[in-house]
Formats: structure tokens, sequence, C-alpha cells
């Protein structure tokens, strides 16, 4: 305690890493979680979809620690990244699903 009043800069400069790994049944059963309220996915597809979300995530962070080593640098992979990984893929399909309903309507209406 006394050194740190001497020399404050050994805890203002400290960056402790909290962030710990989400084991893969834990990331499919999120993400099982948060599809299952989207109506545009049909049910035979939700299973695969959320395993492949836990894949892209778990895949992200082997490659993190790839840039670690070869660049030196941290890329931290949180559960709020997961979070608005599946948040993007939400909003990307229903826009995407908005503009295929607008083109099929023009092209049967003219």
């Amino acid at each position: 305690r006394v050194r740190a009043r001497m020399f404050p800069a050994l805890v203002n400069c400290t960056v402790i890493d909290w962030f710990h790994t989400w084991p893969e049944t834990a990331l499919v059963s999120v993400s099982q979680r948060f599809i299952a309220d989207v109506d545009l996915i049909p049910a035979a597809l939700k299973p695969s979809v959320s395993r492949f979300m836990a894949y892209a995530h778990s895949s992200v962070l082997e490659l993190s620690k790839e840039y670690l080593s070869n660049e030196r640098r941290y890329y931290y992979t949180t559960p709020k990244s997961f979070l608005e990984q599946i948040k993007l893929y939400q909003n990307l399909l229903s826009k995407k699903s908005q503009g295929l309903i607008n083109d099929i309507d023009r092209l049967e209406n003219g």
C-alpha cells in the first residue's frame, strides 16, 4: 500500500485482463435463446444457425491468439461482442428480407 502511494503510476498504468472465454455450450445456448425470437428463420435451421454463431465467435478467439503472437497486440472477444454479433445478424436478416420483399413486389407489380 505504501509503495502504491509512493509510485501511483504503478496502479494507474496497470491493465488487468478480466475477460474469460465462454464455453461452446454456453455460446450455443445464448444464441439459441436469441434466435428463438426470430420468425424469419425456419425452425429446422435455428440449431445450425446458433451453432455457427458460436463457432464464429470461437474462431475469432483462436485468431486473436495468433494475432497476439504475430503482432503483439491484443484483440478481446467479450460476451458483449457475442451479443452484438447476434444483434447484427438479426438486423441484417430483417433488412435483407424486407429488401427481397420489396424487390418481389416491384417485379410483380411492374
